[in-house]
C-alpha cells in the first residue's frame, strides 16, 4: 500500500512538472467554452463539475439568472428546431436563460448529484430553480447502470453533492450504496492509508479528466475535432440510439430578443407546427423523414426482438428508487423544481411489449412521486399519439419543443405552467 502512495504522489509530481503548460491551455479552454453558452454538452463536459460550475457561474456575471434544465438526450436543440427551450430560452431572451445540465446516458442518479452540486453554486437568495425531464427509457428493461453510470460519472460533481451541508447524512450515505451499486464505490476504504490512496486516486482521475476535457476543448477552437468518445455504446441489441458525442455549441437564437419582450406563443407554434410538418413530410405518423427512412424499421424490429421482461417488471424500481432520491435531493438543497413529463410515440411503441397500459403505470408513478414530493409538473403524456410532437421515438420535434418551451416559461415568468396550445 506504501508503495502504491509513493507511485501515486510520483506519478502526480511527473504530470504536474511535465504537463503543466498542457494544464494551462486546458484551463483557459475550459473558462472559453463554459463561456461560449454550450447549449447541449458532450461526454467529457458533463463529467467534468469544473466546466459545469463554471458555465453557470459565468452565465450569472453577464448578468442573466440562469435556469438549469436537467435531462438527457432530448436536451439537444440542434436536432429539434428554433423552438427547442435551449434555443428559444437562452442568453436572457424574453428573460430567461435556460442551461442544459446532462445528455444521454445521465439518468436518475447521476442527476441527483449534478443537483445537490450545482446548487451549491446557486444564490442564498432569489432563484433556486431547475427543470427535470425524466425519460421513460431510464426506466425500461434494456437499462445498464453498470455501464453508464460510471461512464458519466462526474468526480468533481460527487465531492460538491457530498460537501453541501444542507444534504443530510442518511441521503447521502443513500447515494453512496446506490453508487456502489452502479460500480462506483466511494464509501470509505477499510484503513486511513488506504482512504487517503483513494482520495488521491481520486482526485489525479477528476483533474486529469478535466485536463483531457480542456485540451480537447483547446483542439476544436483550432480547428482540430477531438475522437468521439465510446464510453457510452448502445446497449447489445437494444433500439436505444445514442447521438454524436459532439455537443451544440450554442442554441441561442439568431437574432437578438430582448429581455422585456413576450413570447408570441401563437406565432412561435405557429412556424413550430409547420417546420415539425415539413420534417416529417412522406410518412403518416409525423416522424423526421430521414430518421423514419434510415432507422425506423430497424429500431422497431430491434425493441420487438431485445425487450424482455420478467413477468410484470416492466420498469425498473431501482431507478424509481432513484427518481425519489433526486426528489429528495431537490428538496433538502432547497432547489425548486419543475418535472416535465414527457410521452413517447404510441403508433410504434403500440407495436413493442410496452403497450399503452403498460406505459400508463409508468406516468402514474412519476406523477405520484411528484404529487407525493409537492412539485411541479408539466405533463405531456397525453401528447403520445400527436403526430407532430415527437420527431422519433421519443425526442420531441419543434413543435413539442415549442410545448416545453412554453410550459418552463409560464411556470417561471407566470407561476403555472402552460401546457396546452396556444389559441
Amino acid at each position: 500500500m506504501v508503495k502504491r502512495l509513493v507511485a501515486v504522489g510520483l506519478a502526480c509530481l511527473v504530470a504536474v512538472g511535465a504537463m503543466g503548460a498542457a494544464v494551462a491551455a486546458s484551463g483557459s479552454a475550459l473558462d472559453a467554452a463554459a463561456g461560449a453558452r454550450v447549449a447541449y454538452p458532450t461526454s467529457g463536459e458533463v463529467s467534468s463539475f469544473a466546466f459545469m460550475a463554471d458555465s453557470y457561474e459565468e452565465r450569472r456575471a453577464a448578468g442573466t439568472e440562469p435556469l438549469p434544465v436537467f435531462g438527457s438526450s432530448e436536451l439537444n436543440p440542434a436536432p429539434a428546431g428554433p423552438s427547442h427551450p435551449a434555443a428559444l430560452l437562452t442568453g436572457g431572451a424574453y428573460g430567461m436563460d435556460v442551461m442544459t445540465v446532462g445528455r444521454a446516458f445521465c439518468a436518475d442518479l447521476w442527476q441527483a448529484i449534478e443537483v445537490g452540486a450545482l446548487s451549491t453554486k446557486m444564490p442564498d437568495e432569489g432563484p433556486r430553480k431547475i427543470v427535470i425531464f425524466p425519460s421513460m427509457q431510464w426506466f425500461m428493461c434494456y437499462r445498464r447502470p453498470k455501464a453508464e453510470f460510471p461512464a458519466a460519472f462526474s468526480e468533481g460533481a460527487f465531492d460538491a453533492f457530498m460537501g453541501n451541508d444542507r444534504i443530510s447524512s442518511a441521503l447521502k450515505e443513500r447515494v453512496l450504496a446506490r453508487m456502489a451499486d452502479y460500480g462506483v464505490d466511494r464509501r470509505s476504504a477499510a484503513t486511513p492509508l488506504a482512504d487517503a490512496v483513494e482520495t488521491l486516486d481520486r482526485a489525479a482521475a477528476g483533474a486529469m479528466g478535466d485536463v483531457r476535457l480542456g485540451l480537447d476543448l483547446a483542439l476544436e477552437g483550432a480547428g482540430e475535432a477531438p475522437e468521439a468518445s465510446s464510453a457510452t455504446p448502445d446497449a447489445p441489441d437494444s433500439p436505444a440510439s445514442t447521438p454524436a458525442d459532439a455537443g451544440t455549441r450554442d442554441g441561442a437564437q439568431t437574432t437578438a430578443v430582448s429581455a422585456a419582450a413576450s413570447p408570441d406563443w401563437q406565432a412561435i407554434f405557429a412556424a413550430a407546427n409547420a417546420r415539425a410538418r415539413e420534417a416529417a413530410a412522406g410518412n403518416d405518423l409525423g416522424l423526421n423523414s430521414d430518421w423514419y427512412t434510415k432507422s425506423c424499421a430497424s429500431w422497431l424490429a430491434g425493441a420487438q426482438r431485445s425487450w424482455k421482461v420478467a413477468g410484470d417488471a416492466y420498469f425498473s424500481e431501482q431507478e424509481f428508487e432513484d427518481f425519489e432520491t433526486l426528489l429528495q435531493v431537490c428538496q433538502e438543497a432547497g432547489v425548486e423544481p419543475l418535472v416535465v413529463i414527457q410521452p413517447v410515440k404510441g403508433a410504434l411503441y403500440d407495436q413493442t411489449i410496452y403497450n399503452r397500459g403498460v406505459r400508463a403505470r409508468y406516468y402514474d408513478i412519476i406523477r405520484g412521486a411528484c404529487a407525493q414530493a409537492g412539485v411541479a409538473v408539466a405533463d405531456f403524456s397525453s401528447h403520445e399519439y400527436d403526430p407532430y410532437f415527437l420527431r422519433d421515438y421519443s425526442h420531441p420535434s419543434d413543435l413539442g419543443g415549442a410545448y416545453y418551451s412554453q410550459a418552463i416559461y409560464t411556470l417561471y415568468q407566470a407561476g403555472e405552467p402552460v401546457t396546452s396550445y396556444p389559441r
